[in-house]
């Protein structure tokens, strides 16, 4: 297996391994730190959801940085090893929780909501699905984000819900699209 690293935090330069083949895109270091340059501000002490987690790198990065609580979801019997093999490595003060299941799963059962919420599904799903789903379900704090990890041609939409698009960053061929849900139910609130 080749190894990713933890980019800044507590375990910053702590290495993490990544798996082999095809079956897994990890979030590139690159992008990983650019997603956290973007969230710094608001990590510390936050609630953090990494659906589709894969390796866990995403979330893991979150820990470092200071979150409070980060709950990971994946399906992938050989991604959850891995998963749970790169959380051993890390320790911390953070609550971790790990569901094994499908994010629809976790969705329908979940109670609790969160400040961040980190999306990185299937390329050709795109993120439209997570969206949709996550409209129908509370679970993103009032000025929460939900951060889309997605090809940069794929095109989202404007608005989901209570969800409105705040801004868009590109990274090669990976753009990041950022949502803050309204506290009001309508026009964009929230900082960056």
């Amino acid at each position: 297996m080749r190894k990713m690293r933890i980019i800044s935090g507590d375990a910053k330069g702590r290495r993490l391994f990544s798996p082999k083949g095809i079956n897994l895109r990890p979030t590139s270091d690159k992008v990983r730190e650019a997603l956290f340059n973007i969230l710094a501000l608001r990590i510390p002490g936050a609630s953090f959801l990494d659906l589709y987690a894969g390796s866990g790198a995403v979330g893991m990065e979150a820990i470092s940085r200071g979150a409070k609580r980060v709950v990971f979801v994946e399906k992938n019997k050989t991604n959850l090893l891995l998963l749970k093999k790169n959380l051993s490595l890390l320790h911390g003060d953070s609550e971790v929780e790990v569901f094994e299941g499908t994010v629809f799963n976790f969705l329908k059962r979940n109670k609790n909501r969160f400040d961040m919420i980190f999306v990185d599904p299937p390329y050709a799903e795109g993120g439209k699905e997570a969206l949709q789903t996550l409209r129908c379900c509370d679970t993103v704090q009032k000025s929460g984000l939900v951060i889309i990890e997605h090809f940069h041609k794929t095109n989202l939409p404007d608005t989901v819900g209570d969800l409105s698009l705040l801004k868009q960053y590109r990274y090669g061929g990976t753009a990041l699209t950022v949502y803050v849900k309204n506290e009001n139910g309508c026009g964009i609130s929230g900082h960056i």
